[in-house]
């Protein structure tokens, strides 16, 4: 395991019993669990793709074959010319159909709706399927609403257009995950730096061709027959597109790491809310998404505001402003041409020093570009806009490549999908919208002078904030892949076959607090596991892990192999992981038949299979049969209790997880739970039981783990813990410390 793992300090061993003592035991363990650990020292070793050899650009794209990076490229300049065509024929495009500002804006952003529906379907998508035909296939939809928006009669029918086209345009994270493969770490800053490149190379030649374009072909359908032409690139890079090799997910980070190449990648399910949460616990990654959402309320409206500045403040026609646009863009290709290599030999030296020089790169440009605007002539605002541009390029591609070494191989398109709803939900809807209105209402400079550097500069100090944990989460990247390394070694050699379930190197926190550290604990098929600890020691919380109610901010869950680390509820509970919660587990205001009903929920309408499982838990609870009609909430503990299991066992669960088995019930009720337990046990079920009786959960498990202070400090068979007095007295011998 990584070193750069903390956990709290280890308590002393227990005093003799006494309750001062206990008291005390249990409030140091409350305080200290209380307090979020400080990050350890992380050694240079344990960072994927640091210290190594640099690559040439020439070197990197011989590595991994340059036709990935050079179709991506195109498909990423054809897109920035798409969007040349709103923004600097904008004027017409208002004057076509008697636009205000507001409107003007909403309409070039309103493909943010299509790019936030698609994003992260194509990102999950990506980190699936094949990447090469997903990009094929968006392009084509790009493609072909370019060429209709040309046709549009109404500013809905436009807007229309500009929703597919968003749609099309929306596998960036497509892109990135599938560049991420295909080159190798050390010169993959390089790579992202040659596709960015298309984006101030489109504005240095697109805004002469277009706004040429329109005047060439004059009057009123200058923009549509510009926009129409968009069309042809498109098709052919599509067809490009799917002829693209398709690379092994994670092989160069495998490689950093001392893996096999022959190691296979951790192909887990993931759902979009787990895989969002354990994305957010990644504390680089959250600082790259706050930042990325000032970014987009800072940048989305500028691009159109500042034509009609241009046009309208400057007086500038459309080849003019072509020119104005052309020129700064250079500072864009500069900037990406120095920043590309020197981001990837920064990298190497230090991530967390990378992630400082593009917080302050954002800075500055927020402050300069829109000083530009007030500028007395145009000479001087083209000036500082090109210094800007090349302050915001020069650490503009480092971007992807430090998400792409701080995620897991398997959530890349995922990750940069997320990234786009968070640019696009403040940016495009609101950020382009708000800049209309501020333009409609202090004036066209006045707005872009108040959220330009509101937004940029916030980005800056968000992303300077987060540069402290780019170490750490790169080398918990490199720790989970060792994990799966060895899981896979283990599988192959044959160990561990009876292992039904497995929770590896599982860290857990509620917010800033974390209640669980580095815990593995392996449960064996047809077992029951007890699981016993002080109040707060977290074995619930570990059930909810388990159940998928929680997600872990590192570590792994799996299920006769499967990872269900990332997967939802509902799928554990479809393969089988099924939880008794302690004390909600009955719903009190309906009859113990409807509660029967409801356990049955994932396949309830097959009435034959309810009735028929129904029956089976009705035959291992007699009591239950006497009252179906009856409100489960007028029922005595026990016989809720003995719902609460029912209710479960309606889905036939291959794991059983019961939290509390006997908390607040009499001797004799205990007594028919674990006679039930017993007859569980012999049908081949099984069983992790949370009991705060040691006496109980003995009496029944095969094997115990005890926890404390969220780690695990014993597992083993169930008579050598009665041989752990220190461990043994935390739970008072059967008393009240659950």
């Amino acid at each position: 395991m990584s070193t750069t793992h903390t956990r709290p300090p280890e308590g002393e061993d227990a005093a003799p019993v006494g309750a001062a003592a206990l008291t005390a035991a249990l409030l140091d363990a409350e305080d200290d669990q209380a307090s979020t650990p400080t990050e350890a020292v992380v050694d240079d070793a344990e960072l994927i793709g640091v210290g190594g050899d640099g690559m040439s650009l020439r070197q990197v794209l011989r590595a991994g074959g340059p036709t990935t990076a050079v179709v991506l490229f195109g498909l990423n300049f054809v897109d920035e010319f798409d969007r040349l065509v709103v923004t600097i024929l904008g004027p017409e495009i208002q004057d076509a159909f008697g636009l205000s500002d507001a409107a003007l804006a909403g309409i070039a952003n309103v493909g943010a709706v299509a790019v936030l529906c698609g994003a992260v379907p194509l990102g999950l998508l990506a980190d699936r399927r094949s990447r090469r035909l997903l990009i094929g296939a968006t392009t084509l939809v790009w493609a072909v609403a370019a060429a209709a928006g040309g046709l549009a009669r109404s500013a809905w029918q436009l807007a229309a257009t500009r929703v597919f086209n968003g749609l099309g345009k929306g596998n960036e994270p497509v892109h990135n995950s599938l560049l991420a493969d295909a080159y190798p770490i050390e010169g993959r800053g390089r790579v992202f730096a040659f596709r960015e490149l298309a984006n101030p190379a489109a504005n240095a030649i697109g805004p002469l061709v277009v706004g040429g374009l329109a005047v060439a072909i004059g009057g009123a359908a200058g923009w549509r027959w510009t926009l129409a032409l968009l069309s042809v690139p498109a098709l052919v890079l599509a067809v490009a597109a799917l002829t693209l090799p398709e690379p092994d997910r994670g092989r160069y980070e495998r490689q950093a790491a001392g893996l096999d190449d022959a190691t296979p990648a951790d192909t887990g399910r993931i759902d979009f809310g787990a895989g969002l949460q354990r994305l957010k616990a990644i504390r680089t990654f959250a600082a790259l998404l706050t930042a990325i959402a000032a970014l987009g309320l800072g940048a989305a409206g500028a691009p159109t505001i500042v034509n009609l500045i241009l046009q309208d403040t400057f007086g500038l026609d459309s080849l003019a402003r072509g020119t104005v646009a052309s020129i700064t863009s250079v500072g864009g290709v500069v900037g990406l041409a120095i920043g590309g290599p020197y981001g990837d030999r920064l990298f190497q030296r230090d991530p967390s020093a990378l992630l400082r020089l593009i917080g302050g790169a954002m800075a500055v440009f927020g402050i300069l570009y829109p000083l530009g605007l007030f500028m007395p002539r145009v000479w001087m605002l083209v000036v500082l806009h090109t210094v800007a541009m090349a302050a915001l390029n020069l650490p503009g591609a480092a971007i992807k490549s430090l998400i792409s070494v701080v995620v897991p191989a398997r959530m890349r398109g995922l990750a940069f999908g997320v990234l786009g709803i968070y640019f696009v939900l403040v940016g495009g809807l609101i950020g382009g919208i708000v800049t209309g209105l501020l333009s409609d209402a202090v004036g066209q400079r006045t707005s872009l002078a108040i959220i330009m550097p509101l937004g940029f500069v916030a980005a800056g100090i968000a992303l300077i904030g987060g540069a402290r944990n780019a170490r750490h989460d790169i080398a918990m990247v490199r720790a989970e892949m060792l994990e799966e390394q060895a899981e896979a070694r283990r599988v192959a050699e044959g160990r561990g076959h009876d292992d039904i379930l497995q929770v590896r190197g599982v860290d857990f926190s509620y917010g800033p607090v974390q209640v669980l550290f580095d815990v593995d604990v392996s449960v064996r098929r047809g077992e029951v596991l007890a699981l016993l600890g002080t109040n707060g020691a977290g074995k619930s919380t570990l059930l909810r892990v388990i159940s998928g109610l929680g997600v872990p901010s590192r570590g792994v869950v799996r299920l006769d192999g499967e990872n269900l680390t990332l997967a939802d509820a509902g799928h554990r509970v479809r393969q089988g992981i099924v939880q008794v919660p302690g004390g909600k587990a009955i719903f009190p205001t309906l009859t113990v038949e409807e509660n029967l009903l409801a356990g049955a929920w994932s396949f309830v309408w097959d009435t034959a299979l309810v009735e028929a499982r129904a029956e089976e838990v009705l035959t291992l609870f007699p009591r239950l049969r006497e009252r179906l009609t009856q409100p489960a909430g007028t029922m005595s503990g026990g016989e809720a209790q003995m719902l609460a299991i029912a209710k479960a066992l309606m889905l036939q669960p291959r794991v059983l997880l019961i939290d509390e088995l006997s908390l607040g019930l009499a001797p004799v009720v205990v007594q028919d739970l674990l006679a039930t337990v017993e007859r569980l046990k012999a049908e081949g079920i099984t069983m992790v039981i949370v009991e705060q009786s040691v006496n109980v959960a003995l009496s029944v498990a095969d094997r115990a783990v005890f926890m404390e202070k969220g780690q695990v400090r014993f597992e083993g068979p169930a008579a050598e813990l009665l041989e752990r007095d220190d461990l043994v007295r935390a739970v008072f011998l059967g008393g009240e410390g659950g």
